[in-house]
């Protein structure tokens, strides 16, 4: 019966209850909600959000949790925009920042919008709210401290200022330096020492007292509007973020790629997700014979069953004919020759490997080799490195015990990479993250090794290795 809740620079941590079943999480951005709707949590909160490094949190996405009946709560910041936009589709705004966007009072975006710190440095606000400066200037306007046109002109200072650089006490300043009233600047100075207005804040926390109040005694609320689904939606979602439940949100492909560059993991995932569909795909492909041929050839030559006698000796042993065993190949090139593209196959993929008692530490690297490479700057695929990809990519070719494919790209994509270049940067992030702070890994990292344990007595893996390898080695 958990609530979440987004917030950064509106709230510190002392200001934010925890007297109830609240996770606190870092600003929304997109994506973070979707991955939260699979957690039916009990309702969802939205104060801060990113949006000038990172794409805003998506209206798409908030639809969809109130589609699926979880009440979703705006206020302060990003929270009070989106509650605004979309009040009429159920989302709950509180506060007088929703409510004057809500009027049409407030418009921009930059009324709301703050710099501050990263999360290491607790979001600490780096200049002043729009909002918080009308509220705090309205105030003394009320209490005569200031006449209107001296009110004004310091409103539209501040509001002339780009928000980053947005900083009531040097609007004071520019407004003596522009020969306003000295009197009444010394009053709003001397007012705004003690008696500040942070609008945001107060709206947060009323937010956050509603929602206490409310916790776990809505029942689920029935959508009464469409969700409408389109491709567009469907990529984004399987290319999105998984909430790891510890307050941090990893992207599938992350996760999958941790899998991916284990070739014989990834090969016994692949079939198990595609175990569910293959029997409704279509019409086998044109050169099935030929890749089910190649691909037998190829089992038969890595196990030293290429005299006849050996060969039929194997397939009595394990209890095959010829053709029984053969339709096993033609099931994998099937399944393989079917293969969805553009991150399709993503979210089967998740699912089976939710099932696998593995998924805990997998995504315990995955969070662990993220905060790496963000905290040594490697993280941007653009940046510079010292080690030649060539290097890199021998590197790993030794650690799986796999020979250097004469073609990158049919290797990548048969592993389910979009391309050679998203191969390269998940085996450089690899890389890295097992060199630590040197400059090269001391040995290939074990976890990564090709023929380990049980994979080496497993069937069904062999057959799908010896498909791919047939299909990546073809020229």
């Amino acid at each position: 019966m958990t609530a979440f809740v987004f917030v950064g620079p509106t709230l510190t941590e002392e200001d934010r209850p925890r007297d109830w079943d609240v996770v606190y999480l870092p600003p929304v951005e997109q994506g973070h909600i979707h991955a939260l709707v699979r957690d039916r949590p009990t309702a969802i909160g939205i104060i801060d959000g990113r949006f000038h490094d990172v794409p805003a949190v998506w209206h798409k996405e908030i639809l969809e949790a109130l589609h699926a009946g979880i009440p979703v709560y705006g206020s302060a910041s990003m929270g009070a925009l989106r509650a605004a936009e979309l009040a009429p589709f159920g989302m709950r705004g509180i506060g007088r920042v929703f409510e004057q966007y809500l009027g049409g009072v407030l418009e921009d975006d930059d009324e709301v919008t703050v710099a501050h710190a990263g999360p290491d440095d607790g979001h600490v606000q780096l200049s002043d709210a729009m909002v918080n400066i009308r509220a705090t200037l309205h105030a003394a306007r009320t209490q005569n401290l200031v006449g209107d046109a001296t009110h004004q002109l310091l409103l539209d200072l501040a509001k002339g200022t780009y928000y980053p650089q947005r900083n009531l006490r040097l609007t004071l300043a520019e407004g003596r330096a522009a020969g306003l009233p000295q009197h009444e600047i010394d009053a709003l100075s001397a007012f705004v020492a003690d008696h500040s207005v942070d609008q945001k804040k107060c709206d947060a926390l009323a937010m956050l007292a509603v929602m206490r109040s409310e916790h776990g005694t809505l029942p689920k609320a029935a959508a009464d509007f469409p969700l409408q689904r389109n491709a567009f939606v469907e990529r984004s979602h399987s290319n999105g973020l998984v909430h790891d439940g510890d307050g941090d949100f990893l992207r599938i492909n992350a996760i999958l790629n941790e899998v991916r560059l284990r070739p014989a993991r990834y090969l016994r995932l692949r079939r198990s997700a595609l175990g569910a569909i293959v029997p409704h795909l279509g019409t086998p492909p044109a050169d099935a014979e030929a890749r089910t041929s190649a691909a037998l050839a190829r089992f038969r030559t890595t196990h030293r069953l290429t005299a006849g006698a050996e060969w039929q000796s194997w397939l009595a042993e394990h209890a095959y004919t010829q053709d029984g065993f053969t339709s096993l190949i033609e099931d994998e090139v099937l399944a393989r020759s079917h293969r969805p593209y553009g991150g399709a196959l993503n979210l089967p993929l998740l699912r089976a490997l939710r099932s696998d008692a593995g998924y805990g530490p997998i995504v315990r690297r995955t969070r662990a080799k993220k905060h790496f490479l963000e905290a040594h700057g490697l993280a941007d695929p653009s940046g510079s490195s010292h080690v030649a990809d060539k290097e890199v990519l021998r590197w790993y070719f030794s650690s799986i015990g796999t020979p250097f494919p004469g073609d990158i790209h049919r290797y990548a994509t048969s592993l389910d990479f979009l391309d050679g270049y998203e191969f390269l940067k998940a085996v450089r992030d690899e890389f890295h993250y097992e060199s630590g702070d040197s400059r090269a890994p001391s040995a290939p990292p074990e976890t990564a090794c090709e023929a380990r344990g049980a994979d080496e007595d497993d069937l069904t893996h062999h057959i799908s290795s010896a498909v791919w390898q047939a299909e990546w080695s073809a020229r």
